[in-house]
């Protein structure tokens, strides 16, 4: 499993971020009081954060469901879900389809918004932290997609990685946002939200093919061939062993 794409993704992604979420630092920036930048780098490590426990509770979902049923009609099925909500997704970013998680999203947003308001205005160490923690758990149509992406991956840790990488890519233009309170033109970040629904959409047609075996898995896949394939070696050995024994005797 590559890790560029969920972080180019980010990347790509993260003026989307912006125009979501961007409400959140600059809110802790204030009116640019002493310790900013120390203040936006603890909300995107909170960030953070929640985006690998988000990707090690679908990586560890993904296991689960494989480990339950260890058949490689459910792995490929798993993997073909998890592709369809990512092209979905990134056809909604596209515009192809109705902005319907979208506005479910922002809507909730604004509802646990006002009620973070009052650790927003909090001057605590920990404030800050907090903010990124509970902003990573607000609906976000991004981060359903990777972590749709992490739970194709059947492991939590892969799935961890996942998120880690897509978080990672998200970070500068959340961080530039907090320090400098300046937003980048409309144009430069609509065009970048349109990339990162291509970038979605792609890694989604890619996860469909690898879950219809069209493409190659990885290690999971080959592992899982020389488990059922081909003998140990061990077991060659012994063969071997047994056949020389029979013939002396």
């Amino acid at each position: 499993m590559t890790w560029v794409v969920p972080f180019l993704g980010g990347l790509a992604g993260s003026l989307h971020c912006v125009g979501m979420c961007g409400g959140f630092p600059l809110a802790l920036a204030g009116g640019g009081q002493v310790g900013n930048g120390r203040r936006q780098l603890l909300y995107n490590l909170g960030r953070l954060n929640t985006l690998v426990f988000i990707g090690a509770v679908s990586g560890g979902l993904g296991q689960a469901l494989v480990t339950a049923a260890p058949f490689v009609a459910v792995e490929r099925t798993l993997a073909v879900f998890a592709g369809v909500v990512m092209v979905v997704i990134g056809a909604e970013v596209l515009g192809v389809l109705p902005q319907v998680s979208a506005r479910a999203a922002a809507f909730t947003r604004a509802t646990v918004g006002r009620l973070l308001g009052g650790v927003i205005r909090s001057r605590s160490a920990a404030a800050p932290l907090a903010l990124g923690v509970f902003n990573a758990f607000l609906p976000c149509q991004m981060i359903y997609a990777f972590a749709a992406s992490a739970a194709s991956t059947r492991s939590a840790t892969d799935g961890m990685l996942v998120m880690l990488a897509f978080g990672l890519g998200t970070v500068p233009a959340m961080l530039a946002l907090g320090v400098t309170r300046v937003l980048a033109a409309p144009r430069v970040r609509a065009r970048l939200s349109l990339l990162a629904g291509v970038f979605v959409v792609l890694f989604g047609f890619v996860t469909i093919l690898r879950g219809l075996d069209l493409l190659p898995h990885g290690g999971h896949h080959a592992d899982g061939a020389a488990d059922h394939g081909a003998p140990a070696a061990g077991d060659d050995g012994a063969h071997a062993v047994h056949d020389h024994g029979a013939h002396a005797h």
